[in-house]
């Protein structure tokens, strides 16, 4: 992504200037703008702010939050920007890149607030299927595992932090943002208490992931994930490696496999037909009909494992 960026900002720059010019309402241009990484943490970020804040969404749905190449226009959309927040923990470092050519915003990482976990183990056959090849940061065993927005009662944990983070920029919003942030909160509680009792019926805990995407909603929510399909997000496996996930899947009583809307599903759907277990979709980022809300994309997703686990 560094190296299309590198050739874009400059005309990206001009366009959002041109842009801001000629194409914003008088009331956008009055309200200070924040860009936001990804679909979860935008949805998040726009429910506290309210209307006194404009909220541009960096990622465009449907896309994966480990790689993303923008266009001049979505760089020109975020020229001016006074803030940007983001995930951190070597996720989304494009959107850092991305600010910082259209003008430098300071970044917040919703990440340093959180406590996290690392990546617990190597996925099985990684070194076998990937020798000789650099994994992304947060691919790496024992780093912090990222996908931190996945679990709401740590999400609940940043919602104040997002506050002032927005303060900082409208004072005068001060209390309006309070507001919003206790009220989110209660929502986030909600949901989590709705998922945990879903979670309660599940008969059966094990399943196959595409990627290391939703280790956090396992963890908290009482699933173990025996395999995953691509360790390095993007990457189709090996022979040898699906081999290994088979194995995993035989031993483990896996309930089924899941793919992503995000990538390519070929590769869980030969792994999925071998094993003879049922392939469903997890969406760890959301963004799109019927996943266009923080908690709607939860849902979803507990729809989709109800559908195996009950």
């Amino acid at each position: 992504m560094s190296k299309v960026v590198a050739c874009l900002l400059a005309l990206a720059v001009a366009c959002g200037k041109s842009g801001s010019d000629s194409g914003s309402s008088s009331g956008s241009k009055d309200r200070p703008k924040v860009a936001v990484s990804i679909f979860p943490l935008y949805d998040l970020v726009r429910r506290v702010a309210g209307d006194r804040v404009e909220v541009l969404l960096v990622l465009p749905p449907g896309r994966s939050e480990h790689e993303y190449d923008p266009t001049p226009k979505d760089i020109a959309r975020l020229d001016g920007a006074k803030l940007a927040i983001a995930i951190g923990l070597d996720m989304d470092t494009w959107v850092e890149t991305i600010v910082k050519g259209a003008g430098g915003a300071p970044i917040f990482h919703v990440g340093d607030k959180i406590k996290t976990m690392p990546i617990a183990v190597e996925p099985i056959g990684e070194a076998e299927a990937h020798a000789g090849e650099a994994p992304d940061s947060d691919d790496k065993p024992g780093a912090p595992d990222p996908h931190v927005w996945l679990d709401p009662e740590r999400m609940k944990l940043v919602v104040d932090s997002i506050a002032e983070q927005l303060t900082a920029i409208d004072p005068e919003g001060k209390t309006a943002f309070a507001a919003a942030a206790d009220k989110l909160k209660g929502e986030l509680q909600t949901l989590d208490a709705k998922i945990a009792a879903r979670a309660k019926t599940w008969s059966k805990t094990t399943i196959v992931t595409f990627h290391g995407s939703m280790s956090y909603y396992a963890k908290h929510y009482g699933l173990r994930i025996a395999a995953v399909v691509e360790p390095l997000a993007g990457k189709e496996p090996t022979a040898a490696y699906i081999a290994e996930v088979l194995g995993a899947i035989k031993a483990g009583h896996a309930a089924a496999l899941f793919s992503e809307p995000q990538f390519d599903k070929a590769p869980a759907e030969t792994i999925a037909k071998e094993a003879g277990v049922p392939l469903g979709e997890l969406d760890p980022v959301g963004g799109v009909t019927g996943r266009d809300s923080y908690e709607a994309l939860l849902l979803w997703n507990t729809d989709q494992l109800d559908k195996v686990l009950k």
